[in-house]
């Protein structure tokens, strides 16, 4: 990204696309800066891809010589940092290879040098690293910039390739984690002289005069009252003496029988009387007189 709207600022050296501009196999100019720059991954269309850190939250750091060519022009190379083999000689790296123009002093006196940076075309990736070749220019240079040096190639450290950070670069923040309960020691109450407590007596029952015990109280046996003597009725006309003896046993004694007298005609018919008048037949109904 640049400030600039006439897009400056892609200051790098075009060494692996021939279909862009300013492709070339070999770069020449003064070295003008060195720093470190974040490393970032690659995608398919070319372009810098996400910026990349190690497991503890670091960035990924690589190295980037700023050099000045003879046209005035500013060009960018950025490369690997040596890693074991290569610093025990085990491994070629371009890193190693710059050093050792320095006579394996410090990286920062190639400041001022002007120095060749070469590479070869072919199809390189993992398992088959571009090889490159460098070496000092002693009788050429020193060359100078047209514009002055970007405020990004003046600090040490460059976070992503973008905006400079002073020489340190903070490292992104780690996911959120929970906040560790910290351990305050409990605090001491202070001595208090324990106070007496009074406490209350129970209060004492009242005195209660024993209660004689209830003394068993005669009670006169109940008189069954007296009951009226039962009286039972009998068909008219029926023995008094039977009638009698069938109550006693149905009611026990006492019962009292009463027997109606058997009726007795108004006009009792005498031997050789008839009964009644001759009306009475000529009264009846006609199917009596057949």
């Amino acid at each position: 990204m640049s400030l600039n709207p006439s897009g400056a600022g892609n200051y790098g050296w075009n060494y692996s696309n021939p279909n862009k501009e300013g492709y070339s196999l070999t770069l020449v100019g003064t070295v003008v800066a060195i720093q470190e720059v974040q490393k970032r991954g690659y995608t398919m269309t070319g372009q810098p891809g996400a910026p990349q850190f190690w497991p503890d939250g670091n960035p990924m750091m690589n190295i980037r010589l700023a050099l000045a060519t003879e046209t005035g022009d500013l060009k960018t190379f950025i490369f690997q940092p040596a890693g074991r083999q290569a610093r025990m000689g085990q491994k070629k790296s371009v890193h190693m290879d710059l050093f050792h123009l320095t006579n394996d002093t410090d990286m920062m006196n190639l400041i001022g040098k002007t120095i060749f940076i070469q590479t070869f075309e072919g199809h390189y990736g993992q398992g088959n690293p571009r090889p490159w070749q460098v070496g000092l220019l002693e009788d050429t240079g020193p060359f100078q910039l047209n514009s002055p040096l970007p405020s990004e190639f003046k600090v040490p450290q460059v976070l992503a390739n973008a905006a400079a950070s002073g020489g340190q670069v903070q490292p992104p923040q780690p996911a959120y984690q929970q906040p560790q309960p910290q351990y305050y020691p409990p605090q001491q109450p202070a001595y208090q002289q324990p106070q007496p407590q009074y406490q209350q007596r129970p209060p004492q029952p009242a005195y209660q005069q024993p209660r004689p015990a209830p003394q068993p109280q005669y009670q006169q046996p109940a008189q069954p009252a007296y009951q009226q003597p039962q009286q039972q009725g009998y068909p008219a006309g029926m023995d008094p003496n039977i009638a009698h003896a069938m109550a006693t046993d149905v009611f026990g004694p006492g019962v009292v029988t009463t027997v109606e007298p058997a009726p007795q005609p108004a006009n009792p018919v005498g031997a050789g009387q008839a009964y009644g008048n001759d009306v009475y037949d000529n009264d009846m109904p006609e199917e009596w007189n057949e």
